[in-house]
């Protein structure tokens, strides 16, 4: 029985090639779409999942309320995760984590890297596959380095690293570790990523005895291991006892809290601040769901539309397969193996599409994904092929299956009016997706226009950023040589030097001091430690007062610059020679910039001081937050000319003055750029997919008209032969079609509107949603339309009417 079915769904593909091919390929297009986005969402729903005791992992977080103010923070006291290992029984393992950047040597050469520095149970942990080591724990010893793949290759080439030494400068000299493994290189999907891993132990001495102790001083990240069969929640509910005992007076009901939070949870979870590495905003996955499903649905109605559209000339099959006595259930199966088959043929065409468009789709979604058939994938196609076999083929199977054999051979047969209702109302839904796609297609893209192109209060073309990557007093005179060296090349017009560039969002922001004002309210204010050329490099304007003046020593040690988020805030009337509220005595206003972006414009202008030396600042704090390190950026604003050739007399020049020091650079543009990486990437799916699904209804909309002609060949005759012109003839016949697009867009425009507008929430700075996005995008639909419908149309009304008058 099914070898028969198999026969005639074959025999019908071959002799209706055109709506084979329109079905096929708007399926296979709306799977391969299907798969690569579902790749992409499985990649990011996929995060620290591979660790063996993923269940067990969290990662500890804590809230502190300070007067009336909620602070949360991913990155906790040094003492944490020792305190929590030795007090109770249910944390089997802890690890903290945190990252410096420090000058590595391996023979002459000098590089500035990221590094990871981890307690001994780190590798216990977390599954981190080491492919070569000494045996034992790797970072046991205090000298000890673990090295990636990648990181290893790039260091030591093809020879074996195991035993070989690297120097690293964690403060003023430089010192020997010894490798002690390779480790596999980091899954993409982690929420950790290193390259070079050294022993925590290294790091402690150089933090102050009161940072070791304090519980309200935070700088790593404390990772948690769970005993088998422990419970998150019964241990939370200990830890108030704990903190009450540890802080002792200070310490009210729910004024400081510790948490956990499941290491599958961190990269989808925007609650939180972000850790040492980014997280990902959950919706975006979301939105590409609900798109991959948009497309399959458009693709599926293509299918049920054509089916039924094709129903009048099947009608006679039918009849003859009934008279001969076969059951409507039986032509059931046959018209739903129909659709199976065609679906078997899209999803195997599909997958190979995929897998092939695997790298492209890879740089477009500026994502390292790869293409993984294993069970996961096997299910999820087999179920693809039931789910849009059923749903594509079961309308137009019961609607057929149940036509009457006398009324069908006596050529009785005609749709009944709710089956060509139906059919219409698919076309509005079909062309109502396409719609909604278009219309985000453009508020995106507005926006990250938007985003790109607003004025940032400050010059950003022809910068680099050069970071010293020294600290201290050393690091301070470095810069000064570099900018004097600098002073007489014709390709430099200015140099600042700052604590924080510009634009540097994945080292973090800016840093945040916190103190009490003069009426007890607690405050907090932005800062940057700046150069008096910081100011004019950057063309930042000056509302009030002055700049810094590097020969006046109260402007070193006791000017600061403020926006003015910061008089606002404050609510200084009068702000030149006010101090900041509080303690600050040492400090004056001496001029007022307007408020420009320092941050990306995802967050709103906060208060800001900019001082030349803020050690007095920090002292009268009593919360000091620095986003990243604080070793010296120089910001070089170069005249228009050969880029190329100008680093590399950056280079030179800094090869002459730090001879032992890495030379590292960025563009401040790039670096402008890659704020809004996640919005342009999304940009780019969108308005890929939404051309695809233009494609697919176009597709179908194509096919409608051809049926609809070749249904109304003899009448297009008859009118031909009493005077209709061509374009009355084409207007005719898109007509109907052309009124269905339009319904849709009236369908489309709010849920597209208001789904728009919730996306557009999470910017300080956007768009309005305007009314003519809709226009323009219905405008297009029907352009498009238009043009499908208008082919077959022309072509029917050019055909001779004598052979549509014998058309039968």
């Amino acid at each position: 029985m099914f070898r028969n079915y198999l026969k005639i769904a074959l025999r019908n593909f071959a002799k209706h090639k055109v709506y084979s091919f329109i079905n096929l390929g708007g399926l296979t297009l709306a799977i391969t779409c299907c798969l690569l986005l579902g790749m992409y969402v499985r990649h990011e729903w996929s995060f620290d999942r591979f660790h063996s005791k993923t269940d067990r992992l969290y990662r500890s977080w804590t809230r502190e309320v300070y007067k009336g103010e909620i602070f949360t923070n991913t990155v906790t006291p040094y003492v944490l995760g020792p305190t929590l290992k030795e007090t109770y029984p249910e944390v089997e393992a802890m690890t903290r984590v945190r990252t410096s950047t420090l000058n590595v040597k391996k023979g002459s050469e000098v590089l500035s890297e990221r590094v990871h520095e981890v307690d001994k149970d780190f590798f216990r942990m977390f599954d981190f596959e080491l492919v070569s080591s000494t045996g034992g724990n790797p970072v046991q010893d205090l000298y000890s380095v673990v090295l990636t793949e990648e990181t290893a290759k790039k260091y030591f080439g093809d020879e074996n690293p195991i035993g070989k030494q690297l120097f690293m400068q964690l403060d003023s000299a430089m010192e020997a570790y010894t490798v002690t493994a390779v480790a596999k290189d980091v899954p993409t999907h982690s929420s950790i990523r290193f390259g070079i891993v050294i022993p925590m132990e290294n790091v402690l001495p150089y933090r102050s005895d009161r940072m070791l102790k304090s519980w309200f001083m935070i700088d790593p990240e404390t990772y948690v291991l769970l005993r088998e069969g422990a419970d998150a929640e019964k241990l939370k509910a200990k830890f108030p006892a704990l903190l009450k005992t540890a802080i002792g007076d200070n310490y009210k009901d729910d004024n400081y809290i510790i948490n956990l939070q499941p290491i599958e949870d961190i990269h989808l979870n925007t609650e939180l601040t972000d850790g040492i590495e980014p997280t990902s905003n959950p919706a975006y996955s979301y939105i590409l769901g609900i798109i991959a499903l948009f497309i399959l649905l458009i693709a599926c109605i293509n299918f049920m539309t054509l089916s039924l559209g094709r129903s009048i000339s099947r009608a006679q099959e039918v009849g003859v397969r009934k008279a001969m006595g076969a059951l409507r259930g039986q032509l059931m199966y046959q018209f739903w193996s129909e659709a199976l088959l065609m679906t078997v043929f899209a999803v195997t065409l599909g997958v190979v599409l995929a897998f092939v468009l695997t790298p492209t789709f890879s740089t477009l979604a500026n994502q390292v994904l790869t293409f993984r058939f294993d069970t996961t994938m096997a299910l999820f196609l087999l179920g693809l092929v039931v789910v849009v076999g059923l749903v594509a083929g079961s309308y137009p199977s019961l609607v057929l299956s149940g036509f009457r054999p006398v009324e069908v051979l006596k050529g009785k047969i005609s749709l009944k009016g709710d089956v060509s209702l139906f059919r219409r109302a698919l076309v509005v839904v079909q062309f109502s997706l396409s719609i909604f796609l278009i219309a985000g297609t453009i508020v995106l893209n507005q926006q990250l226009d938007f985003l790109q192109g607003t004025s940032l209060g400050y010059q950003s073309d022809q910068t680099v950023i050069i970071p010293v990557g020294v600290g201290g007093p050393e690091g301070r005179q470095l810069a000064e040589r570099y900018q004097n060296a600098l002073a007489g090349q014709k390709d430099v017009r200015s140099v600042a030097a700052s604590a924080f560039p510009f634009a540097e969002e994945a080292r973090g922001s800016w840093g945040t001091l916190g103190f009490t004002d003069n009426k007890k309210v607690y405050r907090e204010f932005q800062f940057n430690a700046v150069d008096p050329q910081f100011v004019p490099t950057y063309g930042i304007k000056l509302v009030q007062g002055r700049n810094f003046d590097p020969a006046n020593t109260a402007d070193t040690y006791g000017g600061i610059i403020v926006n003015q988020a910061f008089v606002k805030y404050f609510g200084l009337k009068d702000p030149l020679n006010e101090k900041i509220p509080g303690r600050f005595h040492d400090h004056r206003i001496i001029g007022v910039t307007e408020d420009f972006h320092y941050a990306s414009l995802h967050s709103r202008v906060e208060p800001l001081v900019l001082a030349m030396r803020p050690d007095s600042l920090f002292k009268y704090s009593e919360n000091v937050n620095f986003g990243s390190s604080t070793a010296l950026d120089l910001s070089v604003r170069l005249a228009p000319g050969q880029l190329s050739e100008q680093v590399a007399r950056l280079e030179q020049t800094w090869k002459e003055v730090a001879p032992g020091e890495p030379f590292n650079f960025t563009f401040l543009d790039d670096n402008l750029q890659r704020q809004y990486e996640a919005e342009a990437r999304l940009s780019r799916i969108v308005t890929v997919a939404s051309l695809i699904s233009i494609l697919i209804a176009c597709l179908g909309l194509f096919g409608l008209a051809t049926l609809a002609v070749a249904r109304r060949t003899k009448e297009i005759g008859i009118r031909k032969v009493l005077g209709a012109s061509v374009s009355g003839i084409v207007g005719l016949l898109s007509k109907d079609f052309l009124l269905l697009v339009l319904i849709g867009i009236v369908i489309a425009s709010p849920p597209a509107w208001y789904a728009l507008e919730k996306w557009l929430q999470d910017f300080a700075y956007r768009i309005d949603v305007q009314w003519w996005v809709f226009m323009l995008a219905g405008v297009l639909a029907v352009l498009v339309a238009f043009v499908t419908v208008s082919l077959q149309s022309l072509r029917a009304a050019l055909m001779d009417p004598v052979r549509s008058l014998k058309t039968e």
